[in-house]
């Protein structure tokens, strides 16, 4: 065996061994991420299951205990109190106002007080007959009229219907609304009850937060019927379906329904007793698993492919050296050697030597742009300190300095035009002329390329040449081009200084803007630390809070975005420091009027697209806007026949550049609150999708009629972000402006 190994050639013997030490690896590399693989993502789905399963249980309980909070809270209200409900027409009347203010889950429909004995319920939209209420306004498949009068005046428990159909009046011409119905009797726990709380949750709005796209959730009582499902099904009818889908002790099982094979997930919960069941396809349960199997293993054949490659690659490398000189043995000796024994026969390392250093010579010879490169590399490090000793070494390279200044501009790119990069450089290229002279330079940060440029212009000549510059590539390629200026300097050796100075200015993008020429000379430097003290303007925030009113809070939040537009604070101290303000916002708000906020506050998760400090201030002053009519408690403008008039208001001003939801909502004298619920109640949409919606119209139809460009055309109808209304233009029409522009010419 050694004696077969010794007669192969040099070469395979070299190769062979090289294999093993990349293979033997690579194969306990393989199988045990694998495993590993297999066993994470595993756990992850699993996980996610449990996390889903969680999120159902903890949703359906937190109704039932907010339903009985409420009920319990009616209960011990003294205007809704039997005395004086009937005691006359105007009582009723004012708990009907005092009712408003219960809806505070957007999948309750309804909440009506029955007080025993009466024949009126009372409801946040209206005072209802019993007659009237089950049988004009709420008609219920399953239950009867007279069933429904015996179960508000006798019930002694709470009882909850499951999901049924429901003609709802006004909404006639549609299908009928499935709802849950859930019947409280007050006082709660007494034998002898005096009213009832009934309660109508839509069966739509229920479990519609689940990320669940296929598959089902379920609800099951303790009888085992179906109280609500995330999506209504025929197997759902089947009487027997809960024995099917809930039996023995395991928690999770695979069964077959209706030729699907699915992952059965359940618990019980201990406050509510209901069962709370995921139906997951194994399809889809499984696809994460075999995905990220394929991906390992596509990505290790490749690794092997590759490494093989190499191997080989490097072999001929190593070998070629061996070989030529072989070869040049062979010439000098004039007699073939045995192949098996190439390097037992070599006798001339001085001819090997220099025929490497001849090699290398001429390679680095032939490699004219890397000695450019480092030329440059060596000048902004300051290795240069005359022009003509420079320019001597650059002459055959073709980098000459010959005007007495030099500078370096920087221009940052965003990712969407990153696959223009030499075309970029091209046209900036293109722009220099015989008083402006430029090399480019390749920069080490991403998506930054950098320009050594020689002039001998006037300083004012200077800047209006890069203010044209900056336009131009601002036109060609329609995207946010940031461009920093270092300042110019007569010796060579400050080159480098100019390039920090360039580097410097592009960061300040987000102060100054991300579509212009930044010169360092203009940029102004601010002891933050004496002007403006974060923590101490939170300690100020916090004694506001405490010892002032609505008037007084607003006035010290307009003083403290003053001094933060003046401090020149950097952005990420700014947007912690918002952070932490709106936050007390929210839990000075929440403790001052429990469960009258939250939604209506700006979403601080939204801090990292703010990218300049006036707009994380105007944040601010929106944040504190609505916190001070929380605490003013307006009352909402009657709703009937105001939603035409608002659509009409969005059409006539969303172009508009300080249009808001704010605005709006000042415009018609409501809360923040009340116009999003009722805006969503009325048109089936948010504010916002709406005013989106409005804005894309205005946009097709300036596309079709209009030759402006697209940038014209996007800050005509209201926006000012480009990039961001393509998504939205893209998403909602399903391709680009400039794409639909073309299919409509």
């Amino acid at each position: 065996m050694k004696s077969a190994i010794n007669q192969l050639p040099v070469f395979y013997r070299y190769l062979f061994s090289y294999m093993a030490l990349f293979l033997l690896p690579l194969l306990f590399l393989g199988l045990t991420g694998y495993y590993q693989l297999v066993h994470i993502v595993g756990g992850d789905v699993e996980r996610n299951n449990q996390a889903l399963l969680n999120e159902l249980q903890e949703q359906m309980d937190q109704k039932l205990i907010l339903m009985n909070r409420i009920a319990g809270q009616l209960e011990s209200m003294s205007e809704l109190s039997p005395y004086v409900l009937t005691h006359d027409d105007y009582s009723v009347y004012q708990g009907k106002k005092v009712l408003e203010g219960k809806v505070v889950d957007d999948s309750i429909r309804e909440i009506a007080l029955h007080i025993r004995g009466t024949d009126f319920m009372i409801s946040p939209i209206s005072i209802y007959k019993v007659n009237q209420f089950i049988q004009d306004f709420y008609v219920y498949k399953n239950w009867s009229p007279d069933q429904f009068k015996d179960d508000l005046e006798h019930a002694t428990v709470p009882q909850l219907r499951p999901a049924e159909d429901v003609a709802v009046s006004g909404v006639s011409g549609t299908p009928d609304v499935r709802m849950v119905t859930y019947l409280v009797p007050i006082p709660i726990n007494s034998l002898h009850p005096y009213g009832s709380v009934l309660f109508m949750l839509r069966e739509s709005e229920l479990l519609k937060s689940l990320s669940l796209p296929e598959g089902n959730a379920i609800v099951f009582d303790r009888q085992g019927r179906v109280v609500a499902a995330q999506k209504q099904s025929d197997y759902l009818q089947d009487a027997d379906f809960f024995k099917t889908v809930v039996h023995g002790n395991a928690s999770y099982q695979n069964i077959s329904i209706q030729h699907v094979n699915y992952a059965v997930s359940y618990q019980k919960s201990d406050k509510s007793g209901f069962t709370y069941v995921t139906l997951i396809p194994k399809t889809t349960l499984v696809a994460p698993i075999t995905r990220a199997i394929w991906q390992w293993v596509s990505w290790m054949g490749i690794i092997f492919l590759a490494g093989c490659a190499l191997v080989y690659v490097l072999m001929l490398f190593n070998y070629n050296p061996v070989k030529k000189l072989a070869t040049l043995v062979e010439s000098v000796r004039g007699q073939s050697l045995r192949k098996a024994n190439e390097l037992e026969t070599i006798g001339s390392v001085i001819h090997d030597m220099a025929h490497s250093n001849r090699s290398l010579g001429l390679k680095l010879e032939a490699n004219r742009s890397a000695i450019r490169e480092h030329l440059l590399a060596s000048l902004l490090k300051g290795e240069w300190e005359s022009a003509a000793a420079f320019n001597e070494q650059g002459q055959e390279l073709g980098v000459l300095l010959p005007y007495p200044y030099t500078a370096v501009l920087m221009l940052e790119y965003p990712a969407s035009i990153a696959a223009m990069k030499e075309r970029l450089l091209d046209e900036v290229e293109g722009k220099f002329g015989s008083e402006m002279i430029g090399y480019r330079k390749e920069s080490l940060e991403e998506r930054r390329i950098l320009f050594i440029v020689s002039t001998g212009a006037a300083e004012e000549t200077w800047r209006a040449w890069l203010e044209r510059l900056h336009e131009h590539v601002l036109a060609v390629f329609q995207a946010p081009i940031t461009m920093g200026v270092g300042n110019r300097y007569g010796e060579l050796a400050q080159a480098g200084r100019s390039f920090l100075e360039a580097s410097t200015a592009i960061d300040y993008k987000l102060i100054k803007g991300n579509q212009r020429v930044i010169f360092f000379d203009e940029l102004q430097a601010h002891d933050q630390v004496d002007l403006f003290n974060p923590r101490r303007v939170l300690e100020e925030l916090d004694l506001v809070l405490h010892l002032g009113g609505p008037e007084q809070i607003s006035e010290a939040v307009e003083q403290i975005a003053q001094r933060m537009k003046a401090s020149g604070l950097t952005l990420f101290i700014a947007r912690e420091l918002i952070y932490d303000m709106i936050r007390k916002f929210i839990a000075y708000a929440e403790k001052q009027r429990p469960g009258s906020t939250g939604a209506s506050f700006p979403d601080v998760l939204t801090l990292t697209d703010y990218t300049t400090l006036d707009d994380i201030v105007g944040l601010l002053l929106s944040a504190s806007a609505t916190l001070r009519e929380v605490l003013e408690a307006k009352k909402p403008a009657a709703p009937n026949a105001m939603i035409e008039q608002i659509t009409a208001y969005i059409s006539r001003h969303c172009a508009e550049y300080d249009f808001s939801v704010q605005r709006i909502a000042e415009h018609f004298s409501l809360s923040l609150s009340y116009l999003s619920r009722y805006f969503k109640e009325q048109t089936g949409q948010t504010v916002m999708e709406y005013m989106n919606e409005v804005r894309i119209d205005q946009a097709k139809r300036l596309l079709r009629t209009d030759d402006r460009s697209v940038k014209d055309i996007v800050q005509q109808v209201g926006y000012y972000d480009v990039s961001s209304f393509i998504r939205k233009f893209k998403q909602m029409v399903g391709v680009t402006p400039g794409e639909y522009r073309k299919q409509h010419r």
